[in-house]
C-alpha cells in the first residue's frame, strides 16, 4: 500500500529530524513497475543516441544496458544532457500513477514537505515505483545523506515469492559530516550502566544471561567476550565509562549474591543477583 511508502519516508524523516539538523529536505520520484520502464528506457534510448558522442564511455556502455543509470551520471556534461531527457513521470502505467498521488497525498497529511525530482532513479531491475532521498546543502557535491525506496521485485529476484518491501540507507560518514559542517552537536554516547565481570566459562554463560534480561529492561549492560583477566576487565569497565560493575565468579554463582561496585568513588554494596534490575532502575533512575 502506498500507505507504507509514507510511513517508511517518515520513519527516514524523524531520524535525521532527531538529530537536530535543519538543513536537510525530501526529494522523492516514482520509477514505476518494469511495465513501465519498459517503455520509459526505450524512449531514454532514443533520447541519448541522438547526443551518443557527447556522452562518457561509461554512459555510452548504460546506454545499452541500462540507460536510466545515465541520469545518475555525475558527470557534468552528461548531467546537462539528461536534463533535458524523457522523464519518468511521464510513462507511469495508470496504477503506478495512482500509487504515487497516494504518496504524495500520505506526505502531506503527515506534515512532511518534498519536492517530485523526476531524475532520482534506481538502476537495479528490482526497485518498483517510490524511490526518495534526504538531500543537504551543506556536505558538497555528495549531498545525499539518507536514500531508499521501495523494491517489491527483490526477493522474487533471489529465488523467493513475491513480496512487497520497503527500505532506506543513511551514510554515517555524510551525516557526521553535515552535522560538522552545520557546527549541530553530535548526539551523546549512551553511558554503560554495568560491567559484568565474569571469571571462568560458568559465570560468563551466567553474565550472557543476565546482560540480555537487564537489555530487555532498558538497560545499557556489557561484559567479557575475549576472556580477559579480571584486571584487563575492570580496566575496561573504566575506560568506557561504566556506571557501576560486578564480578561474577564461583562463590557469587553459589550464593546468587554479588558485590555491587560504584565505579566513581569505589563504594562497594552486597546485593542479590536477582535484585539487579531494581536495584540499577533505582540507581539509574530508571
Amino acid at each position: 500500500d502506498a500507505a507504507a511508502d509514507a510511513e517508511v519516508i517518515s520513519l527516514a524523516n524523524e531520524v535525521l529530524k532527531n538529530t537536530g539538523i535543519k538543513s536537510i529536505h525530501l526529494e522523492i520520484n516514482s520509477i514505476g513497475c518494469p511495465e513501465c520502464r519498459k517503455e520509459y528506457q526505450k524512449a531514454l534510448k532514443i533520447y541519448f543516441t541522438e547526443h551518443l558522442d557527447e556522452l562518457c564511455d561509461t554512459c555510452r556502455e548504460r546506454l545499452e544496458r541500462n540507460p536510466m543509470r545515465i541520469l545518475d551520471c555525475k558527470s557534468p556534461i552528461c548531467s546537462k544532457i539528461a536534463e533535458n531527457a524523457p522523464k519518468v513521470t511521464d510513462y507511469l502505467c495508470e496504477e503506478c500513477g495512482e500509487h504515487f498521488e497516494k504518496v504524495k497525498k500520505y506526505l502531506t497529511a503527515e506534515g512532511i514537505n518534498y519536492t517530485v525530482n523526476p531524475n532520482i532513479v534506481r538502476g537495479l531491475d528490482y526497485y518498483t515505483r517510490t524511490v526518495f532521498e534526504f538531500i543537504s546543502g551543506d556536505i558538497g557535491a555528495q549531498s545525499t545523506v539518507c536514500g531508499g525506496g521501495r523494491y517489491d521485485g527483490l526477493v522474487r529476484q533471489m529465488g523467493g515469492p513475491d513480496i512487497p518491501a520497503l527500505g532506506f540507507a543513511i551514510g554515517i560518514e555524510r551525516l557526521m559530516l553535515l552535522l560538522e559542517n552545520t557546527g549541530t552537536e553530535m548526539p551523546e554516547a549512551q553511558k554503560c550502566e554495568l560491567y559484568i565481570a565474569p571469571m571462568g566459562e560458568s559465570a560468563k554463560l551466567k553474565a550472557m544471561e543476565i546482560c540480555a534480561k537487564l537489555r530487555e529492561d532498558g538497560f545499557f549492560v556489557q561484559t567479557d567476550i575475549s576472556s580477559k583477566g579480571l584486571k584487563a576487565q575492570m580496566k575496561y569497565a573504566n575506560k568506557i565509562g561504566a556506571k557501576y560493575s560486578v564480578i561474577l565468579g564461583d562463590s557469587e554463582l553459589e550464593s546468587g549474591r554479588a558485590e555491587l561496585k560504584d565505579m566513581a568513588n569505589s563504594e562497594k554494596s552486597e546485593v542479590a543477583l536477582a535484585d539487579l534490575p531494581a536495584i540499577l532502575k533505582e540507581k539509574c533512575g530508571k
